[in-house]
Formats: structure tokens, sequence, C-alpha cells
């Protein structure tokens, strides 16, 4: 026992060093990244402080801003988001007595950044702490969504949120729940009941929970601005700029994607994608697979691929590089070509592996 307890001492040590040189390593690569811009940015003001004598350069001095948060790009933009949802997660005891924890805002974060001169941090300013603009112009049109519930689904969709990542690096988005969330500026849409029991293959009997969800999305109309809807799970990690490439030679036609042929061609639910087209298919006669399909015994995904096969729509195998799931093809990180992989449900997994494939 004795033995045993100094082994697990031992690789938990192992592990607080690995991450503390981790963290060390991030700072350093970050700061090594920017040195040639920081020291052309010193060039310039010299050789502007010396244009403008010592008068201009005291009154350029008393004019540098006090604070400043961090924005989208920056370094310690990215640094923040490493702690908040890594490092605190992992190994918080390798803070000290800094008082962050898992809890620690990104504002908190910046300042103890600052505060040990780590990834060009500045003492942050107040107000909300800035999340990615998506993009608005790449095109095909992406509308993504996922259902999430309260816990681990949730901090995944804050961390998607403040990193621009999966749904919210679509043209546009939504987070349903049947809680009311402000996910930092974006409140989540409500639907009843995420409750789902269990289906004829052993997955989530959820179809009744997304036909509703579906329902909503499709007589609100505003999907019909986009040229593919995605339904994403929470744990699936989305390359959005990916996807637009696989679908965009299908732009306007009546099809959904096939994307896990190991066992026989399926949509896999982790990630999946429809055409505006099919999607008014479904809308028109969806009442006539809910009258005919077993839809209360099955998955959302199997339901869904079986009503628009009924439907007409065409289904397009799609199985190179694209979603990558453990059921499926695996889920290797390493791999920075894939749409997508699956699944992560901790949400320091599930940026670690972005991060890897990014």
């Amino acid at each position: 026992k004795a033995a045993a307890a100094e082994a697990a001492a031992a690789a938990l040590n192992a592990k607080n060093a690995r991450i503390a040189a981790e963290a060390k390593k991030h700072a350093e690569e970050v700061a090594a990244k920017n040195k040639a811009i920081a020291a052309a940015a010193q060039t310039a003001a010299n050789t502007s402080a010396g244009s403008a004598g010592s008068e201009g350069s005291a009154a350029a001095n008393s004019s540098a801003p006090e604070c400043h948060t961090a924005n989208p790009g920056e370094p310690c933009y990215g640094s923040v988001l490493w702690h908040k949802w890594i490092g605190l997660i992992e190994s918080p005891q390798t803070y000290g007595d800094s008082g962050l924890s898992r809890e620690s805002n990104r504002h908190a974060i910046q300042e103890w950044l600052w505060k040990t001169k780590q990834s060009q941090c500045q003492k942050p300013c107040g107000g909300a702490y800035p999340v990615p603009t998506p993009a608005k112009k790449a095109a095909p049109f992406l509308y993504c969504f996922s259902v999430a519930r309260g816990g681990p689904e949730m901090d995944s969709m804050f961390m998607q949120r403040q990193s621009g990542t999966g749904i919210f690096g679509c043209n546009g988005f939504d987070v349903y729940s049947d809680q009311s969330i402000n996910i930092d500026g974006y409140m989540t849409k409500l639907i009843p009941s995420t409750a789902a029991g269990v289906s004829v293959d052993g997955w989530a009997a959820n179809s009744q929970v997304f036909m509703k969800t579906w329902m909503d999305i499709l007589y609100s109309n505003t999907w019909y601005n986009y040229d593919f809807i995605a339904k994403v799970d929470p744990d699936a990690i989305l390359f959005a700029e990916r996807l637009r490439w696989h679908v965009q030679s299908h732009t306007g036609q009546n099809v959904f994607f096939l994307n896990c042929a190991v066992h026989a061609p399926a949509m896999y639910g982790a990630v999946e994608v429809f055409s505006k087209s099919s999607l008014g298919s479904y809308k028109a006669q969806h009442a006539r697979c809910q009258s005919t399909l077993p839809f209360w015994a099955w998955g959302e995904d199997r339901f869904m691929q079986e009503c628009l096969k009924m439907l007409g729509v065409v289904p397009i195998g799609d199985y190179t590089n694209n979603v990558r799931d453990a059921r499926c093809w695996g889920s290797d990180c390493g791999n920075k070509g894939a749409v997508a992989f699956h699944p992560f449900k901790a949400v320091n997994s599930w940026y670690r592996c972005f991060l890897a494939s990014s």
C-alpha cells in the first residue's frame, strides 16, 4: 500500500510538473513570436520620439492607456483562454496563492498574467470581456446550433463562445436549452426539456427533443438565410471553415450528408449537416415521417436520416476527413484537416483537441 501511495504521489507530481512546464513553454512561445513585432514597434516609437523632441515624448508617455483588456487575436487573449479552460482545470494547485480557481473570470486571469509579466498582458479594464466576432462574409453560409444541458455541456458552450470556435465559428448560431443562460452576451433559446431515453441502438432516444427544436428553428425562418444548417453536439469539436470546403459544391442542392461507413453508410449525430432545400422538404412533410417512422425508439440522427430519404432528399456520402468519431473512424486530434472530432465531454479535453488540430 505504501509503495502504491508513493507511486501515485510521484505520478501526480510528474503531471503537475508537466502542466507547469507546458504553461511556461506556452508563454515563451507567444513571447518569441511577437519579439520581432515588439522590436519594430519600439524602433518606430524611438524614431517618432526623436523627431518630436523631449516635449513630444513626454506627451506621448502621459497619454499611454492605464489599462487594456485583451482582444481576440492578441497573445494575451489566447493565454487567458488557455489558463481558463486548461491550466486551472487540470492543475489548479500550480497557481499557488494567486487566488485563481476554475471559477475565476477572464478579467482576474488577465490581471494575474499582467502582475506576473506573462504573454504581454496589461492591466485589464472594466466592462464586458470581449468575444470574437463571427464570420459574416465567409461562404457558403452556415447556420449551426447545439442543444445543451447545464453542467459540462454548458461549459463547452461558454468556452466555444469565448474562443470563437465550434458553432460560434459559423455565420449564424444558436444554443437551445431548458435553462435561460447568458453566454457572454448571447441568451440561450428555451425548449421544454432536454431529457432523453435510450434507443433500440443503445444510444440516446432523443428524437422528440430535437423534433421540438427543429420546429422552433424552421418556423422562425432565420435558417432560410443560410446555405447549410448543422446540428452539432456540445462535445463535438467543429471547424466551421473546413465544413464550408466540404459542402460548397452542393450549394443549392436538395441533400444531406452521411459521415460514417464503418458498418453501413450513416449520418452519425455528432455533426449533422443539411442543405437549406432538404430542410424545406422536412418542414413541409415532417408529419408524414412522424406518422410512419418509430421516432420514439430511435436516436434523432437515425430518424432524420430515414425521414429525409423517405422524402426524396439525396444522401451524400462524405467520409474523407469529415467527422472523426471514436465510434466510427476514431478521433485523432493530430489530424489537421478533419471537419470535426467527437466525443470530448470535458471542456479541457475539448479545447486541447481543438488546439492540437488547429
